[in-house]
């Protein structure tokens, strides 16, 4: 409702006949003016002068029947009238429903009725009019006028008929809730319990010379046949609720889970249970809303495998109690556990590779990404170096002096397509690529947001390059390409650790995170999808890591080019650095230029390179 203000006039009136007697006879005459109790008394001498009174907001001077608002002289003769205006500010009101439909809430401002007297003025020759002001609140409704409201917008459920007569007294500026509904109750999400432990991650080592029975210490989980494994629980439905205006307010759907069985395990005729089918060591494989449940054997291999044992490839986990020696290779689809060092060999695991000694001249990777997405991952690469590759190209062409701006008034279109059909003509097709291979992935497996990606590159890269009018379009497609090679590389479901002794002159893969124990590592390549710490020095070569990373030393007094790379979200610390060192942090560099101790970079909230450190 509009507010409205009404001024009413209230008058107070005085004329000096009628108050003569003011002052005692004989009293020297004015010119004088006073209020006393709401009335205006002039006195002054046949013969002037006379008494001015000065009006004031609120307050009405008349004088003669014409209203004077400027100081004005007034006789004893004059008839005066002083009219206080009382003010009235109608108030406001509405009634408004929830955006869940479960409260409506009437929201009101009262009406105020400003009410001004005149207070009793001493005797002045020039009199300033003053007024006292008294403010009176009213409701700003009637109860006839909210239950129209109420009827007008439906309100029909759950009206609070107390908290309504509160409303329509109330001379508060307030809210206040007169009716409720009943929210939907959710359901619970279905689920899959899991019997086993599910950490199987191999823990980390304490120290060099520490004594352990490496046996005892590093035994997984082990169930029999005919153990049962994991149990689906079912979701239960929820309840529905009611809105104000008596509608039905039906709750999320909840959320369901799938359990399916690999080798070694059998699923119940009911599909709600998961059985061992021979003993060994249990394992899960998660992905969104599917449980995957498997019995892996293990392998001791007792001694060195080296030419004599051949190399070891086996589906589950490997005990090697000795080395793996030149030339050698251990394949396991569980974990790899390492009695001594690995030299010159290659080791790869589906789980965590655990090496009590030193990783020589060797590959280790740990992890594996599932086969579908295997096959994806070529197509997002080329997508993300393809995207990355034409946004500095076109950063180039709009930068050159030659090139006219002008040519691209409607949009960088042109320059897209043109770019398109010549160096980067891979690149529509690799999207096309991409998009037939999602649709063909697993039911459940299209993680949330992937289909939009392919739409979007779709749109610039395939059907409607033309269209594309920022350069931010491109860049922005080249960011999200690159976190989806990111997501496909390192799959959430295939998180495998690789834990060593030190590492010299090797390549070290892990889909979780590196930890490097001893002494470190010296011209190596280490690539983690989460963390990477190396508790001792780190000389030569690279880090990769998707997550933090922690370094004691970094590079060398002779400045051996070392180079740590991590994603925006990390946090990058070193004990010691040395010139020629770097560190990228979502794509911002910092080289060092001299020695650094106690260093700490990350990225602040603006996408900025933040760096806390002391010279060396």
């Amino acid at each position: 409702m509009k507010e409205e203000i009404n001024r009413v006039p209230h008058t107070q009136t005085a004329t000096a006949s009628a108050v003569d007697d003011a002052f005692p006879d004989g009293e020297a005459v004015g010119p004088y003016a006073f209020v006393k109790q709401g009335h205006l008394v002039i006195r002054h001498r046949p013969e002037g002068h006379y008494p001015v009174v000065v009006p004031c907001q609120g307050v009405r001077l008349i004088v003669n029947d014409r209203e004077c608002t400027q100081p004005t002289p007034v006789s004893m003769k004059d008839t005066v009238r002083v009219e206080t205006i009382e003010e009235r500010r109608e108030g406001k009101w509405s009634v408004f429903v929830s955006s869940d439909g479960l409260q409506a809430i009437l929201r009101m401002r009262p009406t105020v009725v400003v009410h001004r007297e005149l207070p009793d003025l001493a005797p002045a020759k020039i009199l300033q009019l003053v007024v006292v002001e008294r403010e009176e609140c009213l409701p700003p409704l009637t109860w006839d006028e909210l239950m129209q409201e109420l009827s007008r917008l439906g309100i029909t459920y759950g009206i609070d008929w107390e908290a309504c007569s509160r409303g329509v007294t109330s001379c508060a500026e307030e809210e206040v809730v007169i009716a409720r509904g009943v929210p939907a109750e959710p359901g619970k999400d279905g689920r899959v319990e899991l019997l086993f432990p599910s950490d199987s991650k191999v823990p980390v080592l304490r120290g060099e010379d520490e004594a352990v029975d490496f046996r005892k210490r590093y035994v997984f989980t082990s169930v029999e046949a005919g153990e049962i494994l994991a149990v689906k629980h079912p979701p239960e439905p929820g309840r529905p609720g009611t809105s104000v205006k008596g509608e039905v307010i039906m709750p999320p759907p909840p959320r369901d889970f799938i359990l399916s069985v690999g080798e070694g395990a059998v699923l119940t005729r009911d599909g709600e249970r998961a059985v061992a089918a021979r003993a060994g060591r249990p394992v899960a494989f998660r992905w969104r809303n599917m449980v995957k449940v498997s019995v892996l054997p293990e392998l001791v291999h007792t001694g060195d495998v080296d030419l004599a044992s051949g190399n070891i490839v086996f589906k589950g986990d490997i005990l090697i109690t000795g080395n793996v020696t030149e030339g050698m290779a251990v394949e396991a689809d569980g974990n790899v556990k390492v009695g001594g060092f690995v030299s010159g060999a290659r080791v790869q695991a589906t789980g965590s590779v655990l090496i009590k000694g030193n990783i020589l001249s060797s590959k280790v990777i740990a992890g594996r990404v599932p086969d579908f997405l295997q096959q994806m991952l070529p197509q997002v690469h080329a997508l993300a170096v393809g995207l990355q590759e034409m946004t500095m190209a076109i950063r180039q062409l709009l930068g050159h002096p030659a090139f006219k701006q002008g040519d691209l008034k409607g949009g960088i279109g042109p320059l897209v397509k043109l770019l398109l059909e010549g160096k980067f003509r891979h690149l529509p097709a690799a999207a096309s690529t991409f998009k037939k291979q999602v649709e063909t992935m697993p039911l459940g497996m299209v993680v949330e947001g992937l289909e939009e990606f392919i739409r979007e590159a779709e749109r610039v890269l395939v059907r409607s390059p033309l269209a594309v009018r920022d350069l931010r379009e491109i860049e922005t497609l080249a960011r999200r390409a690159e976190e989806w090679e990111q997501a496909f590389a390192f799959s959430p479901s295939a998180e495998s650790d690789v834990v060593a002794l030190s590492v010299l002159n090797s390549t070290v893969i892990a889909t979780g995170d590196v930890r490097v124990v001893g002494s470190g590592c010296y011209y190596s390549r280490i690539q983690a999808g989460k963390k990477v710490n190396v508790s001792g020095i780190f000389r030569g070569g690279e880090i990769q890591a998707g997550g933090d990373v922690h370094v004691g030393e970094l590079g060398s007094r002779a400045g051996v080019v070392t180079r740590v790379v991590t994603g925006p979200k990390a946090v990058v610390t070193v004990g010691h650095a040395f010139e020629n060192a770097s560190v990228v942090v979502g794509g911002r560099v910092y080289r060092f230029n001299r020695e650094e101790k106690g260093i700490r970079l990350w990225l602040d909230e603006e996408g900025n390179l933040r760096f806390k450190g002391i010279p060396a």
